[in-house]
């Protein structure tokens, strides 16, 4: 029997809107105003995402993140430029995605169900995923949110789904994991023991173990009803 609902964010729930030229945006004012500079589009991208200390198994905080692109920059790391980087990044993160507008009606079908909501998302911010939720208006729905930075390990480190599941008192088994990734969702959640549900509206690769496939969030909830 099925006791609580996990979800992936990006590909899932929300999908990307110009998410990159939004944080190039946002960080470039900052830059600008505080620091004089103006970098191409392409600079700041391959500044934003290198770091010498890169691990697929670890997720980096945001902010550390910031301190690393100043440098890659020539800026020197200050508290005070990288916490303004920092909040214009989380800025796009709020602009740079849509939702799903069926999320709404999923998340209060679940609710009425009597079942617990998760999230489970790589990303390097709580911070981030947590304002993100609230001004989606969904906070109000969810009882575990577990941001990677937070727990260290990213998806699909079996890790990240135990400590969902041990968060929400809930065994692996009891659990649902609903996200588009073959490798970073279905996979991962699979060998812990949980069921998955692969979104298909984001992605050409259809999972051969996920237990079911949907196009949409919004025909989750007939999955569901078979299975509590």
């Amino acid at each position: 029997m099925i006791k609580a609902v996990f979800f992936d964010m990006g590909g899932t729930l929300v999908f990307d809107k110009g998410f990159s030229q939004k944080m190039y945006e946002h960080v470039a004012k900052v830059l600008e105003k505080e620091a004089d500079l103006k970098p191409g589009y392409d600079e700041f991208i391959n500044a934003w995402l290198s770091s010498p200390w890169e691990n697929d198994n670890k997720e980096y905080w945001d902010l550390f993140r910031s301190m690393v692109f100043l440098k890659r920059l020539g800026l020197e790391p200050t508290p005070h430029l990288a916490e303004k980087v920092y909040e214009a990044v989380l800025e796009a993160y709020k602009e740079g995605f849509y939702l799903d507008e069926d999320t709404y009606s999923v998340f209060s079908f679940i609710k009425e169900k009597g079942l617990k909501i998760g999230i489970i998302s790589n990303v390097g911010s709580y911070e981030i995923l947590s304002e993100r939720l609230e001004y989606l208006g969904l906070k109000k729905y969810v009882d575990i949110l577990i941001a990677s930075q937070a727990v260290i390990w990213k998806k699909p480190d079996r890790r990240i789904f135990e400590i969902a599941c041990y968060l929400a008192s809930v065994e692996p088994p009891e659990a649902v994991h609903i996200g588009d990734d073959p490798i970073l969702d279905i996979m991962g959640a699979k060998k812990v023991g949980m069921k998955a549900i692969q979104v298909l509206k984001a992605v050409n690769e259809k999972s051969p173990i996920a237990d079911a496939w949907v196009n949409s969030i919004k025909e989750v909830k007939q999955i569901l009803e078979k299975w509590i």
